[in-house]
């Protein structure tokens, strides 16, 4: 029978020990998928066929937005440089993502720089922008960054020598290896 290294629950990859799966269940992709349905159905039935433009918009803009502040994460963390980042639309991954393992202590960093960053700079342009574009924008990141904030946060226990270990990230599941 064969069995792949995750499969195994205290694999080890070189000299790192598997410490923790997160499965991602169907019911909750459904639920992720939801959430933006009822986002686009909101602003279609508030603002008619302008809302909808607004979240095209907004979803687009956002990448945009996440893009740059990737690189100008990377410009301060070396080794988020040196790891290949990819872009997909499969959910729950939709935006960039890591497209091999990644030390989860820059998995977080660039991801909480995201987040923080992005709403500060949404908010800084919110005043000038129509309050459905405003909304898309805020609802699109929140949206996008969901499922990267709970892994930090469901594996923030796990980590306890300063979010050592390594992160592989995969379509419906991510595993945390420790040294």
């Amino acid at each position: 029978m064969k069995q792949t290294l995750t499969d195994h629950p205290t694999a080890t990859i070189y000299q790192y020990k598997h410490v923790k799966r997160i499965l991602i269940r169907n019911e909750l992709l459904v639920s992720y998928l939801l959430s933006a349905l009822i986002v686009v159905a909101f602003q279609y039935l508030y603002y008619d066929m302008y809302g909808l433009f607004s979240t095209l918009i907004g979803f687009v803009a956002l990448q945009v937005l996440h893009f740059l502040i990737m690189w100008l994460t990377f410009i301060t963390v070396h080794q988020a440089a040196d790891r290949k980042w990819k872009w997909t639309i499969i959910p729950p991954w939709t935006g960039f993502i890591p497209a091999n393992d990644i030390s989860f202590s820059v998995f977080r960093r660039v991801h909480n720089q995201m987040f923080w960053l992005g709403i500060i700079v949404i908010g800084v342009i919110q005043p000038w922008l129509p309050t459905s574009i405003s909304i898309s924008l805020f609802v699109w990141h929140i949206w996008l960054l969901a499922p990267r904030l709970l892994i930090n946060l469901r594996l923030r226990k796990l980590s306890k020598k300063k979010h050592t270990g390594i992160l592989r990230i995969q379509n419906k599941e991510v595993n945390l290896f420790q040294p």
